[in-house]
């Protein structure tokens, strides 16, 4: 599976438009590759009929040694073509020249320290401070160290916790939702490492963002 954050990937098909932040390529079978990827813009919830995502099957590519393909792809008709090092894609799009676009290769590291911000409401949680590290523990953990303050963190609570937490496996390795300091808590990295937004599920005012340091 190959995931790619998109610069500028734009498609027309009449009044079509979309504008996609990152794109997904799997194998789909021993002929065709799947391109997924969310979609935004008025115009093309109306094309698509309110859907936020499409999925499209392109014929695997032989042209240039396996490194090209020309095809239709939304109704238009585009050269992809992936780099020697298969970490960036060119679209050209041949008929909207406007239209085209670049794709970089993302790959997810949750792995480092970050610095925590202060919207975690002390007073009604056991909130992260200052800052957080996180370290590979084994082949399906890692491991959160960092100090908690807060009202709910108890008296006798440590201010230093060192939690197990699974690899993250959703959104392609950028999300994971998962049990951590007493609740249910959804955590998503952004496509560029370098912010980590934790949603916290049963406590909202529990929520916070860190940020790599």
């Amino acid at each position: 599976m190959l995931s790619y954050l998109t610069s500028i990937l734009r498609q027309t098909n009449k009044s079509f438009f979309f504008r996609c932040e990152q794109a997904t390529i799997t194998k789909a079978s021993d002929t065709q590759l799947l391109v997924s990827a969310n979609v935004a813009g008025i115009p093309c919830r109306e094309q698509l009929n309110g859907s936020t995502t499409i999925s499209v099957l392109i014929p695997i590519p032989t042209d240039k040694n396996g490194f090209q393909i020309t095809t239709n792809f939304l109704g238009t008709n585009n050269r992809f073509t992936l780099s020697s090092d298969s970490q960036y894609i060119a679209n050209v799009n041949l008929q909207y020249p406007k239209c085209s676009g670049m794709a970089h290769r993302v790959d997810s590291n949750w792995l480092g320290t970050f610095i925590l911000d202060d919207s975690c409401v002390q007073s009604e949680c056991c909130c992260l401070v200052d800052k957080v590290g996180i370290s590979k523990l084994n082949n399906t953990q890692l491991l959160v160290t960092a100090n908690v303050a807060g009202a709910t963190c108890g008296v006798h609570a440590p201010t230093t916790v060192e939690i197990p937490i699974p690899i993250p496996q959703d959104k392609h390795g950028f999300q994971l939702t998962t049990f951590f300091v007493g609740s249910i808590n959804r955590f998503t990295l952004t496509y560029d490492n370098q912010y980590i937004a934790n949603a916290n599920l049963q406590a909202p005012r529990c929520s916070g963002m860190a940020r790599r340091s």
